[in-house]
């Protein structure tokens, strides 16, 4: 049992802890029935370390509410353990040894330089149970007014440190992550641009060789993500019978069957690729070895200039946006999962951070109020088959025919749209 003693109005309760012996916690000045209710959870957890049993769930609740001035002299009666001192330095190493190897390198740089402003900010030895709410959105505030950091990066640097603060929660570091409020990344839908075929077309011709070229057809016309996927195609991946490429993919290889994806040839593709395999070493293993040895910022910069040479508006989010334009065009003539399939995202992730609405589509929106039949066949068609109407059969050549189903759509006699009727 526990008792409670009372000393110029403050309020102190004495326990017997699991070693048998009698300490003091301390509440300050406060009201009996308040010292009192204190004291039934203090029974509870004080029978629960004698006896290695649990505590209630009442007591459980209580205890998550409580400050860290009482925790610590709970801590210290031996009635519950002590909360771990381990600081943000502590933390954040312990983070990349225990993900050490797991960690792609690019990511790491990113890390460690969110590493750097979190603990110039913070200092290296505060502790984690000693970071609040307020501290988190004080560090956002920070590398946007001070830093000069763009909303972006901030937004990715504060999903850095949300992780790490993650990583102590569940190993009861801490109770809470203090960065659970501050917005973290994600994708900008205002900075989505849809690049046409007509502007692609004249950029590709401003690049200075067949190499960069091929680059910026896999980009626009493959979708494919660069550099991560570019820098590691090999030739053994191109399947010329059968025009598909093997794409690898880092970004979703540790989910189960992503590893890897298979991606029509299209016709943008297949003249860059050959004129880059005719012109390639004897024995050469990768197809673009030069991305090999240049960061996704090196990779920029000559891609901007052919921009500028092409008299393009320049467009953000560089290669994103070339990915983002190609999975639109595809979402229009083939069904979503097999876009999905073929560019390695999921349909949410493609609604909510790359598809867009182009000029196109409210032309074709307006044809359809001219022509309904023509756009009720199309939905029928799509229904049946996947691709609307006007898609291509072989996807590859490019040849656009109907089949007899296809066409029997349109067909209508001399009787209109209803079966004929037999007259009486």
């Amino acid at each position: 049992m526990a008792s409670i003693s009372t000393h110029a109005g403050n309020r102190t309760i004495y326990v017997v802890g699991p070693d048998r012996r009698r300490r003091p916690i301390r509440l300050g000045k406060c009201s009996l029935k308040q010292a009192q209710t204190v004291r039934g959870y203090v029974e509870d957890l004080a029978r629960a370390a004698t006896t290695g049993s649990a505590f209630s769930d009442k007591t459980a609740s209580w205890l998550a509410s409580i400050g860290d001035d009482l925790r610590d002299k709970l801590a210290r009666a031996g009635l519950i353990a002590r909360q771990d001192a381990t600081t943000i330095g502590e933390l954040i190493d312990k983070y990349f040894a225990r993900r050490k190897g797991s960690i792609k390198p690019a990511t790491k740089v990113r890390m460690e330089q969110a590493r750097r402003f979190l603990v110039e900010h913070l200092g290296e030895a505060k502790r984690l149970r000693d970071v609040t709410r307020g501290d988190a959105e004080d560090f956002r505030n920070w590398l946007l007014n001070t830093k000069k950091l763009a909303e972006a990066t901030t937004r990715r640097t504060c999903g850095y440190a949300s992780a790490w603060f993650n990583y102590a929660v569940k190993h009861d570091l801490v109770r809470a992550n203090p960065f659970d409020a501050v917005p973290r990344a994600v994708t900008p839908t205002q900075k989505l641009t849809y690049i046409s075929e007509e502007d692609a077309q004249a950029v590709s011709e401003a690049l200075p060789n067949a190499e960069w070229r091929l680059l910026f057809a896999l980009a626009r016309w493959g979708g494919v993500r660069v550099p991560s996927e570019i820098r590691d195609l090999t030739w053994a991946d191109i399947d010329w019978a059968r025009k598909r490429l093997t794409i690898k993919s880092p970004k979703t290889e540790h989910h189960l069957g992503h590893e890897s994806r298979q991606l029509p040839m299209f016709p943008e593709i297949a003249g860059p690729l050959e004129e880059v395999f005719h012109a390639a070493p004897e024995g050469s293993v990768y197809v673009l070895p030069f991305v090999r040895e240049r960061t996704g910022a090196a990779l920029r910069k000559p891609m901007e200039k052919a921009i500028k040479a092409a008299g393009v508006k320049p467009w953000p989010r560089l290669f994103h946006n070339l990915r983002s334009s190609r999975q639109t065009d595809l979402e229009s003539r083939f069904a979503s999962h097999i876009v999905c399939a073929w560019l390695g995202n999921s349909e949410q992730i493609a609604r909510r951070h790359y598809l867009q609405v182009r000029d196109d589509d409210f032309t074709a929106a307006l044809e359809v109020v001219r022509n309904p039949v023509r756009a009720m066949a199309t939905d029928a068609d799509k229904a049946r088959h996947g691709t609307p109407s006007d898609t291509p059969q072989n996807a590859i050549t490019g040849q656009k025919t109907l089949s007899a189903d296809m066409t029997s759509v349109y067909q209508v006699g001399d009787t209109g749209l209803e079966p004929v009727t037999s007259s009486v």
